[in-house]
């Protein structure tokens, strides 16, 4: 059986090592409250933060990147030796390339929520800043992807003050920053886009 190759070790190390970081945190004293509320209705005020709930889905990530990982090797090793059936269409992105796949970026409060057609959501967005495109409308409407349904606690909220990066790919879940992540993201963002305009979507994320 042919050995993982150096990158496949050293993705597994850090799988694993996320996971023990993750696993020995405490978890957030304050549960979501009514889980089973509906997606217009739920506000801010009565959710914890988005950060905290975000400890499990590390785990959960952080497995799925050690599955990956034992999947690439395995392909590799019944192949012909030259990696050519390796399936990439799970790849991640760049942040060069998640902001050139991106159809708007924008951070604002969100003014209103309310269920679309079957596992999507309509989100009014009040707008503070447009970074890509640079300027638009002071209100805008955003037809995304519902993450409530992968978890109800991730349900989008009136009130909810986020950074959203806008997918193109219709399925994909919409990128959200928040609280302490805004000022690093604003900065990492006004410093990629002139790269991003330059960078190619891949066609998996179209």
């Amino acid at each position: 059986m042919t050995e993982p190759t150096e990158t496949e070790e050293t993705r597994l190390r850090r799988a694993f090592a996320l996971i023990g970081e993750e696993a020995g945190r405490a978890s957030p004293a304050t549960a979501p409250a009514d889980r089973a509320a509906s997606v217009g209705t739920r506000t801010a005020a009565t959710r914890p933060r988005r950060k905290q709930r975000r400890v499990r889905a590390a785990l959960a990530i952080a497995a799925a990147a050690c599955v990956a990982a034992i999947v690439v090797t395995v392909t590799v090793t019944v192949g012909d030796g030259s990696g050519a059936d390796v399936d990439t269409t799970g790849r991640g992105q760049t942040f060069p390339e998640a902001l050139a796949c991106a159809t708007a970026v924008v951070e604002g409060d969100l003014t209103a929520v309310r269920p679309a057609s079957q596992g999507r959501v309509h989100v009014t967005v009040s707008v503070d800043r447009w970074f890509k495109p640079s300027t638009g409308p002071a209100t805008t409407r955003f037809d995304l992807a519902d993450p409530a349904v992968a978890d109800p606690a991730e349900a989008y909220a009136t009130g909810d003050h986020l950074l959203l990066l806008v997918p193109r790919r219709k399925g994909q879940i919409t990128d959200t920053y928040q609280g302490q992540e805004l000022r690093p993201m604003r900065d990492r963002i006004t410093r990629t886009l002139l790269e991003a305009a330059h960078t190619t979507c891949p066609p998996e994320f179209q």
